[in-house]
């Protein structure tokens, strides 16, 4: 599952980017695979310490690896933004013309919010991993981490054992 798809343009998904861009969108949007732009509310604030509390464990445990909000990333399903991407120093960046990742990076999370679904989650984490990264991670809404690998569900991450299981 973790082998990364090899990038082909969709050209309903690159018409859809086109479109979204020169609408100058203010806020949050994704794409399908159909071609359809996916809008997205503004993160809570409970959604925003989640994600700073996960970025100082993930400094503290990865310190060499970049750390990038909101970055597209071409999928199988359209382009998708996780919360955070975290790029190993080794990962190369790939990107179209807008600056969208062509692979994902080494690790993708997403905290939810109201508006997620598990079923939703669990979509995008295969995306991920489909799309070249090594694991995916979800922080659930009471807080609690999920690690999933192209092997399913992990106890914690094989890459950074020192992430905290826990937010809350």
């Amino acid at each position: 599952m973790n082998a990364p798809q090899r990038f082909q343009p969709n050209p309903r998904v690159q018409a859809a980017i086109e479109y979204g861009l020169s609408l100058k969108l203010d806020g949050r949007w994704e794409t399908n695979g159909r071609g359809q732009i996916i809008m997205n509310p503004p993160i809570g604030l409970l959604h925003a310490k989640r994600a700073d509390k996960l970025i100082a464990a993930i400094r503290a445990s990865l310190p060499d690896w970049r750390v990038w909000p909101e970055v597209g990333i071409h999928t199988a399903d359209g382009v998708k933004a996780p919360d955070l991407a975290l790029a190993s120093p080794q990962f190369g960046e790939s990107t179209d013309r807008h600056g969208f990742l062509l692979q994902a990076p080494n690790i993708c999370v997403e905290i939810m919010s109201p508006s997620n679904s598990w079923e939703e989650m669990r979509h995008k984490s295969l995306l991920y991993l489909a799309a070249g990264a090594v694991e995916a991670w979800v922080c659930d809404e009471s807080g609690e981490m999920h690690f999933f690998s192209g092997g399913g569900e992990m106890p914690s991450s094989q890459i950074a054992a020192m992430i905290p299981t826990s937010l809350e």
